[in-house]
């Protein structure tokens, strides 16, 4: 699976809901009815974290890969010289 990373939009899904939580702490109001607007704003939210949490995924798999290939090519150069 290929996924092409934006650190921007990375970096603005993570920053989202912890923005959210604080203006919901911030305000003991009852919150009014939401209109399609801010409902589909959630909803694309939602989207972009879950995006951005695939993607973080997706480079610690390929870092762990890396790890593990760089450990043969030194195990198999070690075998090499010996």
């Amino acid at each position: 699976m290929t996924a092409k990373f934006d650190a921007d939009e990375f970096t603005a899904a993570l920053a989202e809901p912890r923005q959210v939580a604080r203006a919901t702490d911030a305000s003991a109001a009852p919150a009014a009815p939401a209109t399609s607007d801010e409902w589909q704003q959630r909803e694309e939210s939602k989207l972009k974290l879950i995006s951005a949490r695939v993607k973080l995924k997706l480079m610690r798999d390929r870092t762990e890969a890396l790890k593990d290939a760089l450990e043969r090519f030194r195990a198999q150069r070690d075998a090499m010289r010996a």
